[in-house]
């Protein structure tokens, strides 16, 4: 598993309207560490949600950075795709937007 890596979700509680697509977006130190079990990641969702804060990773959809979870490493089952480095460079944008970094 490594940052930018686009993600299928299994969820231990399916909830309807939820996005089972994740953009992992912690740094590889925290992916590649066994000891640690969870990552960092944002939901990707299939329509633009309409703000700055969303990421279009093309035809996997939008990553958006006001919906970050914290998923077990487990529950990211398929990968589906990486996003490019230039979309990348706009999630990281959006994150610092978010958090002020």
């Amino acid at each position: 598993m490594r940052r930018g890596e686009i993600y299928r979700f299994e969820p231990v509680i399916q909830r309807a309207g939820q996005s089972t697509t994740r953009l992992v977006v912690s740094s590889d130190v925290v992916n590649d560490n066994e000891r640690i079990p969870y990552c960092f990641a944002m939901h990707v969702v299939d329509d633009p949600p309409n703000s700055l804060l969303a990421v279009s990773l093309g035809d996997h959809g939008w990553a958006f950075a006001l919906e970050t979870d914290r998923p077990l490493k487990r529950q990211l089952t398929e990968q589906l795709g990486t996003a490019s480095p230039e979309q990348m460079e706009q999630v990281d944008n959006a994150m610092r937007a978010v958090f002020e970094l």
